[in-house]
C-alpha cells in the first residue's frame, strides 16, 4: 500500500528538521538533507510500526518527494 505523507522541512543554524504532518508527533532531524531523508523515513517506519511482538516491522522507503520552498521575506533573484 502507497501512503502519501507531507513532510515540512526547516533550516536552521546548520541543520535540518521535519515534521509529517499526517503524523502528530512524528518529526525527524539531520546535519544535512541526506540525513534528513534517512531519519524521517526511520521516523514514519517507527511510527507506523505496531506495538513490539504483535506483527512484523513496516518498511517505509522514499518513493519520491516533491520540494517546495517559502522564506520570509521572499527570495529574489540574483
Amino acid at each position: 500500500m502507497i501512503r502519501q505523507l507531507h513532510v515540512n522541512v526547516h533550516q536552521e543554524d546548520d541543520s535540518y528538521w521535519a515534521e509529517v504532518q499526517e503524523l502528530p508527533g512524528c518529526f525527524a532531524s539531520g546535519d544535512t538533507t541526506a540525513e534528513l531523508i534517512e531519519s524521517v523515513e526511520e521516523a514514519v517506519a517507527l511510527y507506523l510500526a505496531p506495538p513490539e511482538g504483535e506483527a512484523p516491522p513496516v518498511a517505509v522507503a522514499l518513493a519520491g518527494f516533491e520540494l517546495s520552498l517559502e522564506s520570509e521575506p521572499p527570495l529574489q533573484a540574483a
